[in-house]
């Protein structure tokens, strides 16, 4: 009797540990990098952002996997103390470190930068390199207008990112037309090739 009762206990004991194993290890899997290579990236934290807008936005660009683990690694590493993220601040970090490491920096354990002052001019963007929607790097400006050949090209090109064309008194004033591309390469029209623009 006591033997049969040892028998039927093992198998959910068994299976008791296994599922315990795979919620174990599905949990820990949310704290992981979400990559396995990429550049380190200076993020920028407004002096006004909550930490659901931080949050946010380091799930949006791929630098953590999940917003509740990632606001349990701020409570483990900071919270239970008191500690907050340093607002102001600009943090090196990067989508090859752990919601761990990233907590560990933004909590001011292990951060670059210097404090930043709005009134003397906030960076345009969170992340320097700019990054795309997913989190993959944005691309240059020269990467962006590699396209740009001719002057015909630059003509096209000019837009939201700058450039321009030489005046129209110039053109009739010289017979020639010139066209500065928004990566600062100068073309002119019937010729082949570019110059770097004056003061590009």
């Amino acid at each position: 009797m006591k033997k049969s009762k040892k028998f039927k206990i093992l198998p959910l004991l068994i299976i008791l540990f296994v599922l315990l194993f795979g919620i174990g290890f599905i949990i820990q899997s949310q704290f992981k990098a979400p990559r396995k290579s990429g550049p380190k990236v200076l993020y920028s934290i407004p002096k006004t952002a909550t930490v659901m807008a931080i949050t946010g936005d380091l799930k949006y660009y791929d630098f953590i996997k999940d917003e509740n683990a990632f606001k349990f690694a701020l409570w483990v590493g900071g919270g239970i103390q008191g500690k907050d993220i340093q607002r102001g601040m600009v943090y090196e970090i990067s989508q090859t470190m752990s919601a761990w490491q990233i907590a560990s920096i933004l909590l001011n354990k292990d951060y670059q930068g210097e404090p930043y002052d709005c009134d003397r001019g906030c960076p345009e963007s969170n992340f320097n390199p700019g990054l795309l929607l997913g989190g993959d790097l944005a691309p240059t400006i020269s990467q962006k207008y590699e396209w740009v050949k001719t002057y015909e090209d630059c003509v096209k090109s000019i837009g939201h990112d700058g450039g321009q064309l030489s005046s129209e008194q110039y053109a009739q004033k010289t017979g020639i037309r010139k066209c500065v591309s928004p990566d600062g390469r100068e073309f002119t029209q019937g010729k082949e090739g570019w110059t770097k623009a004056v003061g590009g």
